[in-house]
């Protein structure tokens, strides 16, 4: 299995959320453990993890994080081989490209009530 993620915004006066923009960071869950230590960040599966403006800057500091001390992390990688430190910084790395590009061709408004959700 794998995540996927998407940036979605609630459609007013509903419960319910709509894809925008468009994200194609794709990993194996066997990476859960990396990405939780290195960005703080709890990663809750099939749900909604908050506001994008807020889980962008966790995402940075995780890439930093693995890109300064990729040994510290290697203990977390699977053992198969399918799930690894230098596919996570590749993962961050795709996150923040398709955030950046989302962020240049939208609204600001839209922009700050853009949420991150893992599915």
């Amino acid at each position: 299995m794998s995540y996927d993620i998407s940036f979605r915004v609630r459609v007013a006066d509903t419960d319910k959320f709509i894809e925008v923009g468009e994200c194609q960071a794709n990993i194996t869950w066997n990476v859960r453990k990396i990405i939780e230590l290195s960005t703080g960040l709890p990663w809750l599966n099939e749900e909604n993890n908050g506001l994008c403006v807020d889980v962008m800057p966790k995402i940075q500091q995780g890439l930093s994080e693995l890109l300064k001390h990729p040994k510290k992390y290697k203990q977390y990688e699977a053992e198969n081989g399918w799930g690894t430190v230098e596919g996570t910084i590749r993962f961050y790395q795709q996150i923040l490209s398709d955030w950046s590009a989302y962020v240049g061709d939208t609204d600001p408004e839209i922009v700050a009530v853009t949420t991150f959700w893992v599915v």
